[in-house]
């Protein structure tokens, strides 16, 4: 329990800092602790839960102030009868004592905010980890077109090339060598647009590591699937999922909190005690010992302060978190449905590209510029036909892109356990 409660608190530049070797290379296994590991916001989180185990920590003393002790003296001068001269003293130590129970509830209240702000950490690691994964496959997605874009652009470029020479040789249109090569010029710069997306995906991702995105990029590597055991969170959406949610259990610890500080302040209506023990020399050497018990006298407000304002703002705020909590379940319960909904429809749409059918689009188009070199199909429908089946290639990509991105809202929606975040 030490051992985890020291990791939390841990600053996160050190884990950073013992974490980046194994972060050279961006994995589906490690990018999400990674991100976590170098977050800020993680690292803030965290903090936040230090400041509350201090309060904590001021909450945990018996008594309410430290003893006093006093003491005055002085110098009887001799009377008339002879008497003195003598030191006369006066000692005592006093100490307050709560009757009314108020530590008790500050204590309660200093629990319920630790405990919101772990769950406060909790979240903003889900969030760190889903970002992480959504630039993760991004690049990936990125890296496949640019990809797609390469062969695109060879395939274009032979096609215009076996186009022109026809033209060349007197038996093809020099038309037609035009829109070849007009067709050829729109995929270069589909490939430029496409190496922009990849360093722009990139320098996302590597900013989420921690890492200075204007030098050498992170490194993408893996495929671009979804994340594992989609497929049951999609079947088994319900609202007690939602409700566990580590947002949800923060505004619950928070209401918790709030009503804590509203008891200990109605309680401190109540008086607490003031013991005391003296000692004291007084007259010409009258010793004394003795004890007293010390009373405040509460007054009603406007004339004393009885913190009943406070304590009703408390109350208040408490109110205010049992509502914020309800509607925030609601919000939450509506995403996770919208999300297993889009989870759904991209897992059809990707199901639309098979394998067999993309193999078959890349025959086609490999073979194209052999077809209009031999005359076997004419340019002007070679082109047609290579602008419909490039957009299949593209569409595969963002279909298997927009899956992945689907699964990783769908299992922070669900509250799934993230690499890298509780």
């Amino acid at each position: 329990m030490l051992a985890a409660l020291i990791l939390l608190l841990s600053p996160a530049s050190a884990r950073a800092e013992g974490s980046a070797s194994g972060c050279a290379v961006v994995t589906r296994a490690n990018v999400a602790s990674c991100a976590v590991a170098a977050s800020a916001s993680v690292a803030a989180e965290r903090e936040g839960v230090a400041a509350a185990g201090g309060r904590r920590a001021a909450a945990a003393p018996w008594f309410p102030s430290n003893p006093t002790l006093s003491f005055r003296g002085g110098r009887r001068a001799a009377d008339s009868e002879g008497r003195g001269p003598v030191f006369n003293y006066y000692a005592s130590l006093s100490q307050e004592i709560d009757v009314s129970g108020q530590r008790g509830s500050r204590r309660s209240a200093a629990d319920a905010e630790v405990a919101a702000r772990t769950s406060d950490v909790v979240a903003t690691k889900r969030r760190v980890a889903a970002h992480a994964y959504a630039a993760y496959f991004d690049a990936l997605a990125a890296r496949d077109a640019l990809e797609v874009a390469k062969r695109l652009e060879a395939t274009g470029a032979d096609v215009a090339k076996a186009t022109r020479a026809r033209a060349e040789a007197g038996v093809g249109s020099k038309l037609d060598a035009e829109i070849t090569d007009a067709a050829a010029l729109r995929l270069v710069q589909s490939r430029i647009h496409a190496e922009r997306e990849q360093r722009v995906a990139l320098a996302t991702l590597t900013t989420l590591l921690g890492r200075d995105p204007t030098q050498p990029p992170a490194i993408a590597s893996g495929d671009l699937e979804p994340l594992g055991g989609s497929d049951a969170l999609a079947a088994s959406a319900n609202l007690r999922i939602v409700q566990e949610r580590p947002e949800v259990k923060a505004l619950e610890h928070e209401q918790r909190a709030h009503a804590s500080r509203a008891q200990a302040l109605r309680r401190a209506v109540f008086p607490t005690l003031t013991l005391s023990i003296y000692a004291e020399n007084d007259g010409y050497n009258e010793r004394v010992l003795g004890a007293g018990l010390a009373l405040p006298l509460p007054l009603p407000q406007p004339v004393g302060r009885t913190y009943v304002g406070e304590a009703a703002e408390s109350e208040a705020l408490a109110r205010q978190a049992g509502a914020l909590s309800l509607q925030l379940t609601r919000d939450l319960s509506n995403a996770l449905a919208n999300a297993a909904a889009a989870y759904e429809a991209a897992r059809a749409e990707a199901a639309l590209f098979t394998p067999e059918r993309i193999t078959r689009t890349e025959r086609i188009i490999a073979d194209m510029a052999a077809e209009v070199e031999a005359g076997r199909l004419a340019v002007r429908d070679a082109v047609l036909a290579q602008q419909q089946l490039m957009d299949v290639l593209r569409a595969r990509v963002e279909a298997r892109h927009g899956l992945a991105i689907a699964s990783v809202e769908l299992s922070l929606a669900a509250g799934a356990p993230l690499e890298g975040a509780r």
